[in-house]
């Protein structure tokens, strides 16, 4: 087996479960931002990853250690108080201490912090009147990734005599 055969950064299992519970907030369908123009109508999230697997430790390894990644969610609605509604709802319950939890245990990872939501803007849909406000969230989430490669756990039999040489 060859290292690179293995996935060691399924972004799907990390924000996975985070979306799933984006979804149970919101009561909306969560859709990635590329599919924002095949949605027929609002209301709905959309999410896009800004930043993946950055280390929390400059020192870290890229197999082992804590890492971060920045989402950027945004609520669509056909008024912009219910998109401001939706998105500032997200926000307050991604940071309630039952949500914080249930991540916590059943996805492994962390709500660190969210920037204010903000209206935002978008060209080009399929829909008239649109609005839309997001804010991006950052969380962590802990890696740890093994090689296939063969190490050297102990090594029986080796004797170091400090007074012979050679």
């Amino acid at each position: 087996m060859r290292p690179w055969d293995k996935h060691p950064t399924e972004f799907a299992t990390i924000i996975g479960p985070l979306l799933d519970v984006v979804e149970q907030i919101t009561d909306l369908k969560v859709v990635p931002n590329e599919r924002i123009a095949t949605i027929k109508q609002p209301p709905f999230v959309s999410y896009y990853p800004l930043v993946i697997d950055d280390p929390v430790f400059g020192d870290a390894t890229f197999n082992d250690g804590l890492f971060e990644a920045t989402i950027s969610l945004d609520a669509f609605a056909t008024t912009i108080n219910a998109a401001m509604q939706t998105a500032g709802d997200l926000r307050v319950y991604l940071f309630d201490l039952y949500t914080r939890q249930l991540l916590r245990r059943d996805a492994h990872l962390v709500v660190r912090e969210a920037t204010a939501p903000q209206t935002r803007s978008i060209t080009g849909l399929p829909f008239k009147t649109v609005h839309h406000t997001g804010f991006d969230l950052t969380i962590q989430y802990y890696r740890n990734f093994k090689s296939p490669i063969d190490t050297i756990a102990s090594v029986a039999d080796l004797t170091i005599n400090p007074n012979k040489e050679g």
